[in-house]
Formats: C-alpha cells, structure tokens, sequence
C-alpha cells in the first residue's frame, strides 16, 4: 500500500483524470525549461496564478533531482475545476517525504513547505518504485 501525504483545501482524487496539455523529461539542466512550460500553461489559464505555479513546480522539480535519482518527469493537466502538475521520479524509497517546519535559519528543506502554501492541493505518493507529487491550481469560474 502506497503512503501519502496530503495537503487540501478541496477533495478529489489525488490523480489527475484530464486533458493533457504538457509534459517533459527533466534533469538538473532543464530546471528552465520546465519552469517555461509552467509559466506559458498556466498563464494562459491561471494568470493570476502563473508565478505561484511557476514557484511552487519548481521547487518540487529541485527536489525529484536532489532525491530521486537525477531526473523526473512532469506532466500538466486541466481538469474539470483545476491545473494539476504531477511531477513524477524513480525515488525508490517507498518513503513519503516530510513537510519540514521552516526554520528562519534553514538554507534549505523548504520546497514542500513553499508548494503547500502556493497550491489548493498538494499530494505526495511514495511507491517503492517511484515518488508522484501533484500540485493543484483551481481554475477560475
């Protein structure tokens, strides 16, 4: 059985089931090109919101190559109510990692914690075989 961690302010399922309007393999040097995807999608449907998902994927993505192995894969979706990032990496570890408390003195250990607090939803599921983050954006009525 998977672990999950969940952080919500709405229900729904913890994978997204929409259109797919982007997706890219990344690595520590495609950290750019990955922040323009987020950037261009999301400010065509969110722009309100375009910094905050620019902010909030990045961090995730900086630590898919940290902690899982080098390299992820994002993947963008609309749904009926939401942009769902899901940025997926082969962390192996089965282990969901922890929301750390900020400490003011801390220089790193905040990407989850900056995540949660730009998302509606953030959901982390940790397999033994890979980790999947989903960063949840409502879309505007």
């Amino acid at each position: 059985m998977p672990q999950k961690w969940e952080h919500a302010h709405v229900t729904g399922p913890s994978v997204a089931a929409g259109r797919e309007l982007g997706r890219v393999e990344f690595g520590p040097d495609d950290l750019r090109r990955v922040r323009e995807m987020v950037r261009t999608i999301a400010g065509e449907l969110i722009p309100e919101r375009a910094d905050n998902a620019v902010l909030a994927v990045h961090e995730v993505a900086v630590n898919s190559i940290v902690h899982g192995g080098g390299h992820g894969v994002l993947s963008i979706d609309e749904t009926s109510d939401s942009l769902v990032f899901t940025i997926e990496d082969a962390d192996g570890t089965g282990s969901v990692p922890h929301l750390r408390t900020v400490d003011g003195e801390a220089t790193s250990g905040r990407g989850l914690w900056i995540a949660q607090r730009l998302s509606d939803r953030l959901t982390i599921e940790a397999r033994p075989a890979r980790t999947r983050v989903q960063v949840h954006l409502t879309l505007a009525s």
